[in-house]
Formats: C-alpha cells, structure tokens, sequence
C-alpha cells in the first residue's frame, strides 16, 4: 500500500476520460474532497504527508485531502442491534405476481404475520429510550405482496404512527408494492399518515407484461395517487430485456406518469442471469452508457434518477449496507430482507432475533456482531486498494454470495468506471 492510499487518497489516471496522460484526480473519500493535479503536483503532496511542509498552501491542500471522520465513528454505521433507525416488515410471503427475478419466490408460503408481533417489534423499535434519535422510519416490504395482508399494515401504519407521537418521535413510513391492489382506501390512509408510495413497475407495457405483469392495473393504482396528489416514487428492475430501454422508460414514464418525479433504475440480482463473464460484462457496459444517456434525459424533465452505486457515492461506509432490521412473517428478524423464510436455505443463518412467547424481542447480539462484520471492506481482499472502497462498502452481500468471482470482478470494474464518471462530473461542475 502507497503514502496515498494509507491516508486513504487514491490516484486515478484520467487518460480514457480526458485523453491526457499528465493529469491525474487525487480521490479523498473519507475527506470528502477531490482535485486535478499534475504529476509533480501530485509527488509534492506524497513528500509533504510524509515529511511534513512549511509551504501554508500546499499544507491547506494536505489537509484537505486527508482530514475526515473514521467511517466507524459515522452516524450511518450500526453497532448494535439498538441504534437502528430503519424497520423493514414483511407482511406475508403471499404474492399475486410471479415475476421472471424474483428473489423471494423461494420463499413463498400463505404464511402472514402475526398482529400481536407486529405490535410487539413496533414497540421496541418505537421507543424513545432506545435511540436518542428523534426520527425513525418503517418500510412495509414485499417478501409477498404486502397490500394483500392490508388490514395488518394498516394496523401497523396506525399504531406507528399513535406510537411515535407518543414517544415524541417523527416517523417516516414506506410501502414497498407491485401496485397492482392500491385502492382508494389506501391512498386515503397513505395521505392521512404521509406513508410514501414506493411501485415496483417496469414502466413499458410490454416489458411489464414480459417480467411482471398486471400492467393496466399497476397504472390504475398509479392514477389513483396522482389524483389524490398523494407523491410515489417508481422502481424499475433492470434486465437485459430492458437494459437498452432505460432512455425510452424515461420518456414514457416523463410522458404517461408526469407525477412520478422519483424513479430507480438498479440491476436485478440473479445467479442465473448473470452466469457467464462475458454476457454481465455486456450487460453492465450497456447499463452505464444506457442510465447515463437516461439520467440526463430524466434530469431535463425534472426527474431524479438514482441507482445503488449513485447513491452510495454520497456516502462514507465500511459495508455496503448496515444491515437490516427487518420483521419477517415468523415473527423474526433477519439482517437482510432478501432472507425471509424457512423455505430459503439460508435463513437460519440470517436470523438474529425473534418475538418471544412473552410478545418481546429475543435478541442474539452476538450473533448480530458476526453478521455485519462480515462483507465488509476489511474482509474482502479485493478491496484493499479500490479507491471506491469506502463508497460501495465491498458490495452487496447477497450479490457476494451468489455470484462467481469472476462476475463479481465485472460487477467492481462497473462499479469503479460508473464512480468514477460521476466524480469527475462533481468536480467539473464545481469550475463551473
């Protein structure tokens, strides 16, 4: 490891983006900074970490590249199970669509959470003893469909919500659905409780048709939002049916849905799509030429396209996520949501609480700590000198363990190149 990259600063050639081999961006992640230098510039700032300089400029330039905050000292981080801030529930493993990427159809079952456990879990998650935070959220996922069990999650919206103003507490709630059940009792409640609308939706009817389904009704739900001026956001899978796409879902979703101003655009995970080196490799070049080209489009319409590696370079992290606190069907919790039930080889691997017969959280703290301390940028060698280490946290653990090395080789030198073209960008409309 290099004087730069022990100080965490990492020198980036910039000839494939510039076409210039005498200029190079010195990247300070934990610093939160980044500049253009020469190369002599570059051996006077390695001489004055290592030794130390009289020059007050060029000590300015030293400082500011390598003074930051430790990510462990981070607010984001999470070390232990009662400092989350983010609830996940999983209402049921019942579902009405079977899309072609699901992750959670393994796990399928007519099994629906029990009222007296949600309750239980959202009154230790609720609590102003707990965390000093006064804002907390909650995310209604689908492990299954989570409008189906619309009696529960409404209960849990309602509860939440009695139970955050008591504790003196600004709650912010989620629901996570294919859309294609929302009616207009649940936009009313949605508006009452400010509960954002978050649709998993492919946009173009034949690609909705192909991967999801329902598309007239995931439209019917949409509208019934819009009319109430209730705000939602849309997710789109990406796959390599729709990966070239992604300017034209823009130019639909700009067109058909002019309310949806928030819209994400993240790769599918699947170990049997992305099998083969070269097939990923094409996949992913044809997904950075493709969101670039759609996030400029989006921006012109007013709408904020994002994806995981996008919104990770806003952040300082050791891991790629903190872990999840997530409320399964069975009463338990796992650390990450894509784990959820006993049908999933590796859910007891994954489960680090469970609501007690005394309707209590049972926590293994242990068990926890093992959990987030692994996947992260200190246990995955190939981390060690990757400048964008401290933004994507080592990648996704169910990616991780899913995927080949070989691919995840792919899925990093994406990672890198994407990172990388954004950071320029930032630093070019800075001179601005």
């Amino acid at each position: 490891m290099n004087v730069l990259s022990q100080n965490n600063i990492y020198k980036l050639p910039l000839i494939d983006e510039l076409g210039r081999e005498d200029v190079f961006m010195l990247y300070a992640p934990i610093a939160g900074n980044m500049m253009i230098v020469s190369n002599d510039e570059c051996e006077q700032i390695i001489s004055a970490i290592q030794n130390g300089t009289s020059d007050s400029e060029l000590k300015e330039v030293v400082e500011s590249l390598t003074m930051g905050e430790p990510a462990s000292q981070r607010d984001s981080k999470v070390n232990n199970v009662d400092e989350f801030l983010l609830m996940y529930i999983l209402p049921n493993y019942i579902c009405n669509f079977s899309c072609s990427y699901c992750f959670s159809a393994k796990g399928r079952s007519n099994k629906s959470l029990k009222k007296e456990h949600l309750k239980a879990a959202l009154d230790y998650f609720i609590d102003s003893n707990r965390v000093k935070s006064d804002r907390l959220a909650i995310s209604y996922l689908g492990g299954g469909e989570p409008t189906i069990s619309w009696d529960l999650v409404k209960y849990g919206i309602e509860y939440g919500a009695k139970r955050a103003a008591e504790h003196g507490i600004e709650l912010m709630t989620s629901i996570v659905t294919n859309g294609s059940r929302i009616t207009d009792e649940m936009v009313e409640t949605f508006s009452r409780y400010n509960v954002m609308a978050r649709v998993s939706f492919e946009i173009l009817e034949h690609i909705q048709t192909k991967q999801r389904g329902e598309y007239q009704k995931v439209c019917e739900g949409l509208d019934r939002l819009a009319a109430c001026k209730k705000s939602a956001m849309v997710r789109s899978m990406i796959t390599p049916d729709n990966v070239a796409l992604m300017p034209k879902m823009i130019e639909e979703l700009h067109s058909r849905f002019p309310h949806i101003k928030s819209v994400l655009f993240d790769p599918i995970t699947s170990n049997e799509t992305f099998c083969e080196v070269e097939a990923t490799r094409q996949f992913y070049d044809t997904y950075y030429n493709k969101f670039l080209e759609a996030r400029d489009l989006a921006a012109s319409y007013g709408i904020d396209l994002a994806n995981a590696p996008l919104r990770n370079l806003n952040m300082v992290v050791e891991r790629f996520c903190t872990g999840e606190f997530c409320l399964t069907p069975e009463g338990t919790i796992t650390v990450c949501h894509q784990i959820s039930s006993p049908n999933e080889k590796q859910y007891y691997d994954y489960i680090y609480a469970r609501v007690g017969d005394d309707n209590k959280l049972q926590i293994d703290n242990a068990k926890f700590h093992k959990l987030i301390s692994e996947d992260t940028i200190y246990t995955n060698p190939k981390c060690e000198n990757c400048f964008v280490k401290w933004n994507c946290g080592g990648g996704c653990m169910m990616q991780n363990k899913q995927y080949t090395p070989e691919v995840l080789d792919v899925i990093c030198d994406f990672t890198r190149r994407f990172s990388k073209t954004l950071l320029l960008e930032r630093l070019n409309e800075q001179d601005v």
